[in-house]
C-alpha cells in the first residue's frame, strides 16, 4: 500500500525514546527562556543576567535563537496520540513500515524527523536515516542515524548534535546511547558548552559520558577544557550533579593577590555526608602566613538547623603563633512555641579578622557575643532563658561587659475588647558574673507591670501609660575595691538595694492632610504633629554597679522613648516635654516624595542620673532646658535623584553632635553614584569607654559607584577618607568584562587595618584581585557580579540613605 502527503491518527508505544538529554548540564546557566501558555515567550534572569541596559540584556544579545522551555501538556487521550506526516508512505503488513521525505512524528511536545524512518514490525525496532531530528520540551537533538528498540526504550543515534532549550547548552557527540528511556545516557567522544552556537570561546572536551538520570548525576572520562582552543585544564575523571542535587567534590578554587597575605590559594572541597549534613573544606595557601584550613560544617535535623566554621592557621610566619576560629549557630523550633537560638563565636587574638579572611566575623568586629536562648512564645506571653557572654577583641579587660549565666525573663500581655485598656508586664531575674575576680558581680531581679490606655483614629492617637519598674539587687564584691573597680566604676556599691521607680507617660499625634500641587503635580501633603508629656522621678543609683547598661545615640525616633539608657541599672529621672512635626508629600500613585522631620525635647530641669557616679553633682532644677534638635529629611525628587540628611544640634552647647547625608543619582541605562557623610562628635559618650588609641569624633566622607558601561563592560568604585585623622580608611576600584559565555573581573583594594593616633603607626592592606569565569562552569573567585559593593561599607545604606 502507498500513500501519498499521508496524515496518521494513531496509538503506538512509539515515543519513549524522547527522553531529554538534559541531564548533560555542567552547571545552570545565565538565564531562562521559556514558553507561556500563550505562546509568549520570557526570560527568567539570575544574578548573572539582571543588570540589563535599556531593555536588551546581554543574554537576550547572545543568545536570540535560543528555543524556550515548552510548558508541559496536560495528561490526555489527545496529548499522547501521535501524528504522523510524510511525503510517502510504504506499508508491508506483518513486515515494516517505511516513511519517506520529510517525515514528521509529533506527540504533545515530542517530535522526531528525518528523511526516511522505517518501523520493523516483528521486531518493534524503529530507525531513521537523514537529517535526524529528535526534539521535546527541554532539548533538541541532531543526527545522521537513529536505531532505537521500543520494547526495551533503548535508542542509539550517530554524529549528533545536541542544544538544550531555555539555556545556552549545546555540544557534539560521535555517538549517544540513551537506555531505559533516558535513564541512563552514554556520549562518546563528546562536547559540551554554554557559548552562542558556533562560538568555541570554551569547551570541554572528552571521550566518554555517562549520565545517570536517576541518580541525577554524570561521569566524564578524559575530559579537557578548552578556552580559545588552548587546553588548560584536564582531568582523567571526574563526576558531577546534573541538577541542583548536592554531591561530593572539588569547587571552584580561588584566587588574589595582597601585601598583607601576599599571593592566596583557596581549592574548596564539598563533602555531601547525607541529606541533612554537609561540609566544606577550604585548604588555603598564603605565601607570606602559610596554610589555613576551613572546615564549614552544616546541619539539618527535625527543624534544628545550624553551621559549625573551624578555622586553624598553624605557625603563622609573620605573628610566629597558632590562629584560630571556631563558630557554633543554631536556630530550630521545637513546636510552634518553642525556640531554641544560639550563637558562639572565639578567635585565638585580637587582629584575626583584620589579618584574615574569616568564615564567621566581619573585618571590623570588635566584640563577638556567645549567646543561647530558649524562648517559648504564645499569644499573650513569652518566656525566656538565656545565657550570654562575650570575647572582646582589645588589650584591656576594663571594656569586657558582664557575663550573663542566665536570665529568666516572662513578659504578659493583655487586651480588652469591652475597653481600651492594654496590660503588660515584663519581669526577669539575671545572674551577672565577671572574668575579673576584681570586678563586681550581682543578682538582679525586676517586675515592670504597666497599664495604657491607647486611642487610635485615622485622624490621630493618644496613649497614656504608667509603668512601676521595681528592681532588687544582691551584689557581691570586694570591699577593698569598692569605689575603683577594674571598669573605670567610682560609685560606693551597697550589697542589697531596692529601686522602685514609677514612670508617667501621655504620648498624642494629629494626622492632617490636604490636596495641592507641586511644581505643577498634583499631591497629597500631610502634617502630623506629635506631643509626649514624660515624668519619672529622681532615685539616686550609683549604689548599682553597670551591668547591661549603655547611652542611647539620639534620633527622632527616640525623642519619644521613657528611656535614655538601654539595659535596667539606670533609669534616668525626668520631667520633659517633647515636642515633634512631621510632614509628608505623597504623589498621585501613593509613593512617599518627601518626609521632613523636626522635633526637640524641653527639659523642666537636668537630669541626676548617668552612667557614671554624681561627684559634687549640683543640679538647678527650676531651670528650664532644652534637648538638641534632630532634623530627619528624605527627598525624591524623581525616580532617579534620592537625598537624605539627619542632623542633632545642640543649642546651648552651640555645636552639633551627630549628622550624615547621603545623596545617590540612578541613571536610566544602570549606573548609579553616590556621596555621603557622617559625623558623631564623641563616640565615647556613647559607649562610655575612653580609648586612648582611638579618635572619639568621627568624620568621614564616602563616596559609591556602580558604573555599568554596556552590556559587557562594568565598572565599581569607592572612596572614604576620614578627615579627622587625615588618612584614608577605604578604597575600592573594580573592572568586569563578560562575553557571552566568559566573564573576567580586576579589583584593586586599599584598606586602613590599624591607626594609632598617639605613634602615627599606620598599617594598610592592598592588594589586586583576579576573578575569572566560564558561563555554565564556574570560575576562578567569588561574588563576580557584586563589583559595586566590595568595600568595607555595603551599598545600600551606608549612611542612612533610604528610598
Amino acid at each position: 500500500m502507498k500513500l501519498s502527503m499521508t496524515k496518521w491518527i494513531v496509538k503506538m508505544r512509539l515515543f519513549t525514546i524522547f527522553s531529554t538529554l538534559s541531564g548533560v548540564v555542567f552547571s545552570a546557566s545565565a538565564a531562562t527562556i521559556i514558553t507561556n501558555t500563550d505562546g509568549s515567550s520570557t526570560i527568567q534572569d539570575d544574578a548573572t543576567a539582571t543588570s540589563e541596559l535599556g531593555e536588551l540584556s546581554l543574554f537576550k544579545q547572545c543568545y536570540p535563537y535560543v528555543p524556550a522551555i515548552k510548558p508541559p501538556i496536560e495528561d490526555s487521550k489527545a496529548a499522547n496520540e501521535i501524528q504522523l506526516l510524510s511525503n510517502d508512505a510504504k506499508v508491508i503488513q506483518g513486515n515494516k513500515a517505511v516513511f519517506n521525505g520529510n517525515v514528521n512524528f509529533t506527540q504533545g511536545n515530542r517530535i522526531l524527523s528525518a528523511d526516511e524512518i522505517i518501523l520493523y514490525q516483528l521486531t518493534n525496532i524503529l530507525t531513521a536515516e537523514g537529517n535526524v531530528i529528535l526534539e521535546d520540551s527541554t532539548s533538541t537533538v541532531k543526527g545522521t542515524t537513529l536505531k532505537a528498540n521500543l520494547d526495551t526504550k533503548d535508542a542509539e543515534l550517530s554524529q549528533v548534535n545536541y542544544l538544550l532549550h531555555g539555556q545556552a547548552a549545546n555540544g557534539e557527540a560521535k555517538k549517544v546511547y540513551i537506555t531505559n528511556s533516558g535513564d541512563s545516557i552514554l556520549m562518546q567522544r563528546s562536547t559540551y558548552s554554554e557559548c552562542p552556537l558556533g562560538d568555541n570561546s570554551w569547551v570541554l572536551r572528552a571521550s566518554s559520558i555517562n549520565v545517570d538520570n536517576v541518580e541525577e548525576s554524570a561521569e566524564a572520562y578524559n575530559a579537557t577544557l578548552y578556552f580559545q582552543d588552548v587546553p588548560i585544564f584536564y582531568m582523567p575523571y571526574f563526576t558531577y550533579p546534573t541538577t541542583d542535587k548536592r554531591k561530593t567534590g572539588l569547587l571552584f578554587p580561588s584566587f588574589e593577590n595582597s601585601l598583607e597575605n601576599g599571593i592566596t590559594f583557596s581549592q574548596p572541597i564539598y563533602w555531601n555526608i547525607a541529606p541533612n549534613y554537609d561540609m566544606e573544606i577550604i585548604p588555603t595557601y598564603m605565601s607570606e602566613r602559610g596554610v589555613h584550613l576551613t572546615n564549614k560544617f552544616r546541619y539539618l535535623v527535625d527543624g534544628q538547623s545550624g553551621k559549625i566554621n573551624v578555622e586553624y592557621l598553624a605557625n603563622d610566619k609573620k605573628t610566629d603563633s597558632d590562629r584560630s576560629l571556631y563558630h557554633w549557630s543554631h536556630n530550630g523550633n521545637f513546636n510552634e512555641h518553642l525556640n531554641l537560638n544560639a550563637s558562639y563565636t572565639q578567635v585565638s587574638d585580637d587582629d584575626y579578622f583584620s589579618d584574615l579572611n574569616a568564615s564567621a566575623g566581619s573585618r571590623d568586629s570588635n566584640t563577638l557575643l556567645r549567646t543561647a536562648a530558649l524562648t517559648y512564645n504564645t499569644d499573650m506571653t513569652s518566656s525566656q532563658i538565656e545565657v550570654r557572654d562575650f570575647q572582646i577583641l582589645s588589650d584591656s579587660t576594663s571594656s569586657t561587659p558582664h557575663k550573663v549565666l542566665p536570665k529568666i525573663s516572662f513578659t504578659g500581655y493583655k487586651q480588652f475588647d469591652s475597653s481600651a485598656i492594654e496590660l503588660s508586664s515584663y519581669n526577669e531575674i539575671t545572674n551577672f558574673s565577671h572574668s575579673d575576680n576584681n570586678m563586681y558581680s550581682g543578682i538582679r531581679t525586676h517586675i515592670e507591670p504597666s497599664i495604657s490606655f491607647p486611642y487610635q483614629r485615622p485622624a490621630g492617637f493618644a496613649v497614656a501609660e504608667f509603668k512601676l519598674p521595681m528592681t532588687y539587687y544582691s551584689q557581691t564584691f570586694n570591699e577593698s575595691d569598692n569605689k575603683n573597680f577594674s571598669n573605670g566604676y567610682k560609685g560606693e556599691l551597697e550589697e542589697q538595694v531596692v529601686r522602685v521607680i514609677p514612670t508617667a507617660r501621655f504620648h498624642a499625634g494629629l494626622n492632617f492632610e490636604r490636596p495641592t500641587s507641586w511644581f505643577g503635580h498634583a499631591i497629597t501633603q500631610t502634617l502630623e504633629p506629635q506631643v509626649q508629656y514624660l515624668y519619672i522621678p529622681y532615685e539616686n543609683q550609683d549604689n548599682i554597679g553597670i551591668y547591661d547598661s549603655s547611652t542611647i545615640q539620639q534620633d527622632f525616633l527616640g525623642l519619644y522613648r521613657d528611656r535614655i539608657y538601654s539595659g535596667l541599672d539606670r533609669i534616668a529621672d525626668a520631667n520633659q516635654f517633647t515636642i515633634g512635626l512631621t510632614s509628608r508629600v505623597f504623589d498621585q500613585l501613593g509613593s512617599e516624595r518627601f518626609r521632613f522631620a523636626l522635633g526637640q525635647i524641653v527639659y523642666f530641669g537636668d537630669s541626676q542620673v548617668g552612667i557614671a557616679p554624681e561627684t559634687d553633682l549640683t543640679v538647678d532644677n527650676s531651670e528650664v532646658t532644652t534637648s538638641s534638635i534632630v532634623m530627619e529629611t528624605d527627598v525624591k525628587i524623581s525616580h532617579n535623584l534620592f537625598i537624605n540628611n539627619s542632623v542633632e544640634y545642640a543649642i546651648q552647647d552651640d555645636l552639633v553632635r551627630r549628622a550624615d547625608a547621603a545623596i545617590e543619582y540612578r541613571f536610566d541605562t544602570g549606573q548609579k553614584v553616590q556621596l555621603n557623610y557622617r559625623y558623631v562628635e564623641n563616640t565615647a559618650s556613647i559607649l562610655e569607654d575612653e580609648n586612648s588609641n582611638v579618635n572619639s569624633k568621627i568624620n568621614q566622607i564616602g563616596s559609591k559607584f556602580m558604573l555599568p558601561i554596556n552590556n559587557q563592560w562594568d565598572m565599581g568604585a569607592s572612596y572614604y577618607y576620614d578627615v579627622e585623622n587625615k588618612i584614608t580608611q577605604d578604597a575600592f576600584i573594580g573592572v568586569k568584562y563578560e562575553s557571552c559565555c566568559w566573564a573576567i573581573r580586576l579589583d584593586y583594594g586599599y584598606r586602613l587595618k590599624n591607626h594609632n593616633i598617639n605613634t602615627g603607626v599606620t598599617e594598610f592592606d592592598r592588594g589586586p584581585t583576579l576573578m575569572f569565569e566560564l558561563k555554565g562552569l564556574g570560575g576562578i573567585g567569588t561574588d563576580m557580579d557584586n563589583i559595586g559593593t566590595s568595600s568595607l561599607f555595603s551599598y545600600g545604606e551606608p549612611f542612612q540613605l533610604r528610598e
